[in-house]
């Protein structure tokens, strides 16, 4: 459920906004840990100091990126196992429902059966030539032939019913079986891409423990020539930015989602979050627009899917970018003049930045009203 999305650059807010969260530079100053044992660097011999650490501070961006690409790519991959594990839940309750239904059916089935069974011996049996309406009149006869027809009619009946009740029964089954075992998997592939992110996280935050001066100044001057890069992109692709907050949403819905998205600013990112105490990209949008009365999944890529695309050029407040294939990398919320709230990923809060047209970009959605 988590979008963890994004690699290591942190959008640089821009307007009047200012940052909700701690950039990395906010981190620079942590416990040192040793930046050459940590990316396996040695000291170029007779290097300045200057152009040594320019050089580490250029390897640990890079192993930067390269880390919170592959969080990304198992943030996604835990959104989508969970997302599949919640729909294989909702058909197995419905499953085991039909299952016991058709548990009933058969009982049902073999009981009246077994009536037919008994009505056709008594019947046709040994009864029928005692019975006063049965006798060896030969004006009789087609009477007894006709109601040993009916009799014999009744068990054929119940028998076709018993036989196909029992395999539906089996057949669902069958299937209640088979949506167990996909359930289980899913929440095994769940856990396992949260094991193998949480492991990433922590080479992140070692690292990120080791930047001091220079290489601090490095990732500044790379995330601010990013989000100027972004500003630039954003001009060229759209003449809406022309400062301040939010514009005016187009409609009622939309203004309730923005509300609600600015309400949470400063909540942490949290995997597979849907509250106050913690969100991720796809659950900030989700309950946004659930404020609004507009249902969404919790995975970017279903958001996707579920919205109507829009051009760049039409963007109104209240739309969703979207970010890598199918938009299964990340999902943000358009405010209006070159401005998005989203929840970054791993480490961040919920916050403000200039859109970007980068990093995967692959279109904007609005929600279906």
């Amino acid at each position: 459920m988590s979008d963890v999305e994004r690699h290591v650059r942190l959008s640089t807010p821009r307007s009047r906004v200012r940052p909700t969260l701690r950039s990395v530079s906010a981190l620079v100053m942590a416990t040192s840990v040793s930046l050459s044992a940590l990316l396996g660097i040695s000291t170029p011999a007779g290097a300045s100091k200057i152009s040594e650490e320019r050089a580490r501070a250029a390897a640990l961006y890079r192993q930067l990126q390269t880390m919170n690409m592959q969080i990304s790519a198992l943030g996604q991959k835990y959104d989508r196992a969970q997302n599949a594990y919640q729909n294989l839940l909702t058909e197995i309750t419905h499953l085991r429902q039909t299952v016991a239904a058709q548990r009933t059916q058969v009982s049902t089935n073999r009981r009246l059966l077994s009536q037919a069974a008994v009505n056709a011996y008594v019947n046709s049996g040994s009864a029928i030539g005692t019975s006063p309406i049965f006798n060896s009149d030969a004006n009789t006869t087609g009477a007894t032939s006709v109601y040993t027809h009916v009799a014999e009619g009744n068990i054929q009946d119940s028998v076709s019913k018993l036989q196909l009740s029992t395999l539906q029964l089996t057949q669902e089954k069958e299937i209640l079986a088979h949506r167990v075992a996909a359930a289980r998997s899913q929440a095994t592939i769940a856990s396992a891409a949260l094991r193998q992110a949480q492991g990433l996280q922590s080479k992140v935050a070692r690292a990120l423990a080791s930047a001091r001066g220079v290489i601090a100044q490095y990732i500044r001057q790379q995330e601010a020539a990013q989000a100027a890069k972004d500003a630039a992109a954003w001009a060229k692709a759209h003449h809406g930015n022309h400062g301040g907050l939010v514009a005016p949403p187009p409609n009622r819905f939309a203004a309730a989602a923005i509300r609600f998205a600015m309400s949470m600013i400063g909540v942490p990112y949290v995997w597979g979050g849907t509250s106050r105490h913690g969100v991720d990209c796809s659950g900030l949008t989700m309950l946004s627009w659930r404020a609004a009365g507009v249902s969404l999944p919790h995975y970017s890529g279903a958001q996707m899917a579920d919205t109507v695309r829009v051009p760049l050029w039409a963007l109104k407040p209240g739309d969703l970018l979207f970010y890598g294939r199918g938009g299964s990398e990340h999902v943000s919320m358009y405010l209006g003049r070159g401005l998005m709230i989203e929840a970054p990923t791993w480490g961040q809060r919920v916050h403000i930045t200039g859109v970007r047209l980068g990093w995967g970009f692959a279109g904007a959605g609005r929600p279906r009203l």
